[in-house]
């Protein structure tokens, strides 16, 4: 009797954990237990463009995807490019594993140090291939390792920049710094009037300021060699190491320079160093070139929509810019006036941004079919470009308290001209 009881619970326990499975398996909908294809992202701890002095030091990432899977989900990597040698100078998993169950798994790139004196490497590495199995869509990310090798008593120098806010193409994508603009990191005299060497790669620049270099005072510098034809404030970071004495020594310069100005005219002071034999002293300066006006003396031809236009820029005894010749061509064309007199202007100038302005002063005197008329005043207002050597202005002729613009912007007129300097 007793054996047959256990043999009916048996029986009965075996129909319960069968029937269970059955349900399980066939109820309708998608089982939990069949895989499906999720998304795969990939998370730096880091951003994604390196550069830095050779030294162990790790860069951690995690990969994910967007559901557990009932199986393990191997994920790629693989050096793409570059002059560093993988397991010498760098190294990293070729896969990473996301356990089934799980949604996530992080690993890390380790930088190796060695006693060889070596150039500048790059390390370039795709994480997540594309090859990864029953993943779709694949957003694997590219990162680049600088890896700047050191002697005893080098000083490296290192320049990043970015958009100050973020810019995108058409396709709403964000456009990585080094495709928006190209600078160059200089090491000038002091004061800057003179360049004594400069870096100009397709990427983020690196220097190494050698301790066999001449003792001294010098400036470190940055300018916009080319941008993309979008407007854009840059924030920049200049980073120092050295040997046992100075290590990722960073400063920050928001808005720094433009993609308005790609020339060596529009630079920013970075900071300034003094060396004696190994040791390097670093002050931070953060200050953008002012403009020199006696590069803007001389003659500016243009059109206006009166015709052609032509003004004269000289510098006064105050060591002011005076302009004059704004507005002739409306006052002897329509206007139909004869000038008998004419007098030079004193523009108030902004030397970091190029920014002017013209304070309403006496211009000159004029006659109409040979009576004379009351005195003109003008004023105004404009913007220098040094990189394009333009003058943009926009002005106003006053005449016994009448504006001009007011009388003729109903009509679709203005006083505009753009010129350029010969």
């Amino acid at each position: 009797m007793k054996n047959k009881i256990m043999k009916t619970a048996l029986v009965v326990c075996a129909i319960i954990i069968t029937t269970a499975c059955s349900d399980n398996d066939n109820a309708t909908g998608y089982s939990t237990n069949i895989p499906t294809a999720p998304s795969l992202t990939v998370t730096l701890d880091f951003e994604n463009t390196q550069s830095l002095v050779e030294q162990e030091a790790t860069y951690g990432f995690t990969v994910s995807i967007s559901e557990p899977q009932i199986t393990n989900v191997r994920v790629q990597l693989s050096q793409t490019g570059g002059t560093a040698t993988a397991d010498e100078d760098f190294s990293f998993p070729s896969t990473v594993t996301i356990p089934a169950g799980s949604t996530s798994v992080s690993d890390v790139i380790t930088i190796h140090a060695d006693e060889l004196a070596e150039e500048t490497e790059t390390a370039v590495i795709q994480i997540a291939t594309g090859n990864e199995s029953n993943v779709s869509p694949i957003n694997g990310s590219t990162v680049t390792f600088n890896i700047t090798n050191l002697t005893s008593g080098d000083l490296s120098i290192g320049l990043t920049w970015a958009a100050s806010d973020t810019v995108t193409n058409n396709y709403g994508e964000e456009i990585d710094p080094t495709d928006l603009a190209n600078l160059r990191l200089l090491i000038t005299n002091v004061p800057y009037t003179g360049i004594l060497t400069s870096e100009d790669s397709e990427d983020f620049e690196t220097f190494t300021f050698l301790s066999t270099f001449p003792d001294g005072e010098f400036y470190v510098v940055a300018d916009v060699k080319q941008a993309m034809n979008i407007s854009s404030d840059l924030d920049l970071e200049l980073t120092f190491d050295q040997i046992g004495k100075i290590n990722g020594q960073t400063y920050s310069f928001p808005k720094a320079l433009s993609t308005d100005f790609p020339c060596s005219e529009r630079y920013f002071v970075l900071a300034k160093l003094t060396k004696v034999g190994e040791d390097f002293t670093i002050e931070e300066v953060g200050q953008n070139g002012n403009l020199d006006l006696t590069d803007y003396i001389g003659t500016w031809t243009g059109n206006d929509i009166y015709g052609s236009t032509e003004v004269t820029t000289t510098l006064n005894s105050d060591g002011k810019l005076e302009i004059t010749g704004i507005g002739v061509t409306f006052m002897t064309g329509p206007w139909a006036e004869t000038i008998i007199d004419q007098e030079n202007l004193v523009m108030d100038i902004d030397l970091l941004t190029g920014e002017f302005t013209i304070g309403q002063q006496y211009y000159m005197e004029t006659t109409y079919l040979g009576d004379p008329q009351p005195v003109y005043d003008l004023s105004g207002t404009g913007t220098i470009n040094p990189c394009t050597r333009t003058m943009d202005l926009v002005y106003d002729f006053v005449q016994d308290g009448t504006s001009y613009t007011a009388w003729l912007t109903p009509y679709g007129y203005e006083f505009h001209e753009i010129n350029v300097l010969q």
